[in-house]
């Protein structure tokens, strides 16, 4: 098997670098000096470069042992942590999980995710976040979540995906405009290009899957307002400013109170996927794992109870 792969000789590569001498290392380990100077051989062979300077009065890591050397760490690190954590499988699950979500998924669910945690993962110190899909892709990829809920909106470069849902984007307009959410009225998708808008920015996922869809079917959208802060779509919409695209968890309040009205956009495919993403390159936790369940458990609760109207991709099945 690869010798990556293998602690012993991280370890030993790691000894060496620090004393600067495979005498010292060997005696250190408890090998001899020819065994330890054969797994080094080995593991520059694997490597395929040079990672010490051999001389006189010891060695010294090359650049490409420099660069050899933090991963090597990172990579001990990890696979301590990984099994610290599998031995305390049997004990709560405890640390900090912080979780980033789209406005509309922290609306529907996001109570129930924090009593998920309060009841079932009580040592577990849960964070959520409501946030725009790109920025929850950048903190991902510096590592300050653990986990996020984002819209699909192509390749994630260094993050790994669960598929959860597949929502469809409903046409919002004022009071009386279109249907309820069990009556909607059919609403062609040419038509939609007459209204005036008011949509998320560009930075936000929304908005991609929108403008995606519409230069597919060759429509040219009239956006007369770019809104990034949600919480002020609904009543602007219902005070007879314009017209929106969203998912009916963004607006359902409303459209049960009779604040807004629905209809369904014929002749187009508006719809989002959401996504579970997490950072590969980041640690692993019992907290994390445990969290992705509950998070889980939650959203497949809302759509069984119908209280989510959207359709669950195999992870929530």
């Amino acid at each position: 098997r690869p010798l990556l792969m293998e602690t012993r000789y991280l370890e030993s590569f790691l000894r060496i670098a620090e004393t600067r001498s495979i005498s010292r290392a060997a005696e250190s380990l408890g090998l001899s000096q020819p065994s330890l100077s054969q797994q080094l051989l080995r593991l520059e062979d694997e490597v395929g470069s040079k990672l010490f300077f051999r001389g006189a009065r010891g060695v010294s890591l090359t650049e490409a042992g420099r660069m050899f050397q933090e991963h090597a760490r990172q990579l001990l690190r990890g696979t301590e942590q990984a099994i610290e954590d599998i031995r305390q499988l049997d004990a709560e699950p405890s640390g900090e999980v912080i979780l980033a979500v789209p406005f509309s998924i922290s609306r529907i669910a996001g109570v129930r995710l924090v009593e998920a945690f309060l009841n079932h993962a009580p040592h577990v110190s849960f964070r959520l976040v409501e946030a725009m899909t790109g920025a929850i892709r950048g903190w991902l990829e510096q590592a300050k979540l653990d986990l996020g809920i984002m819209v699909d909106i192509g390749p994630f470069r260094n993050l790994s995906s669960r598929p959860l849902a597949r929502e469809e984007l409903y046409l919002v307009g004022p009071a009386g405009a279109f249907g309820s959410s069990g009556e909607c009225a059919e609403v062609p998708a040419s038509a939609v290009a007459e209204l005036p808008l008011i949509l998320p920015g560009m930075p936000h996922g929304l908005r991609q899957v929108i403008e995606h869809e519409a230069a597919r079917i060759g429509l040219t959208l009239s956006v007369r307002q770019d809104l990034d802060a949600l919480r002020h779509l609904a009543p602007l919409v219902a005070a007879g400013h314009g017209y929106s695209l969203m998912p009916l968890a963004a607006v359902a309040d409303e459209i049960a109170t009779g604040q807004l009205s629905v209809g369904r956009v014929s002749g187009a495919r508006f719809a989002r996927r959401l996504l579970l993403v997490r950072n590969p390159a980041s640690v692993v936790t019992h907290a994390s794992v445990r969290a992705e369940d509950l998070i889980l458990k939650v959203l497949r609760r809302l759509i069984e109870k119908g209280e989510w109207s959207a359709e669950a991709e195999p992870a929530l099945q």
